[in-house]
């Protein structure tokens, strides 16, 4: 059972859970490459019609509530409808999911990581180079 995978928003007042579903993704993936927000008609007519996926407006909307819930999806009332945006771009979400993987599977720590990742071995010299430019750089 994957653990779960929790960090401050940036507001301070809810944890994002970095955690989803492969369907809650299609969705967060919608919302992510939109540029503004997106009223629940349209996200439904996006699974519909362009992903082929014949869900129910109570499956979307247990979908959305869950994405809500997770501090990933922010609504605005419009006009006496919702419109959903992402709480945070694509980039933001994925340096969260990363810090957070390594802060739940590896105490914060790059090395123990790479460490693992490596299965103990020594990395070869290149990786080693690139290593160290990148941390140079930082």
């Amino acid at each position: 059972m994957p653990r779960m995978i929790i960090r401050e928003s940036t507001d301070s007042k809810k944890p994002i859970k970095y955690l989803i579903s492969d369907s809650e993704g299609i969705i967060m993936d919608y919302l992510w490459k939109e540029k503004e927000g997106k009223l629940f008609r349209e996200i439904m007519e996006y699974l519909n019609v362009e992903c082929q996926k014949p869900w129910k407006k109570q499956t979307v909307n247990t979908f959305i509530n869950r994405l809500t819930n997770k501090g990933l999806v922010v609504s605005e009332n419009c006009g006496g409808n919702k419109k959903y945006s992402p709480a945070l771009n694509y980039t933001e979400y994925k340096q969260g999911e990363a810090k957070n993987f390594l802060d739940v599977f590896y105490s914060g720590s790059v090395y123990t990581f790479l460490s693992t990742l490596s299965g103990g071995q020594k990395i070869d010299s290149s990786t080693a180079d690139e290593l160290r430019k990148f941390l140079e750089e930082k």
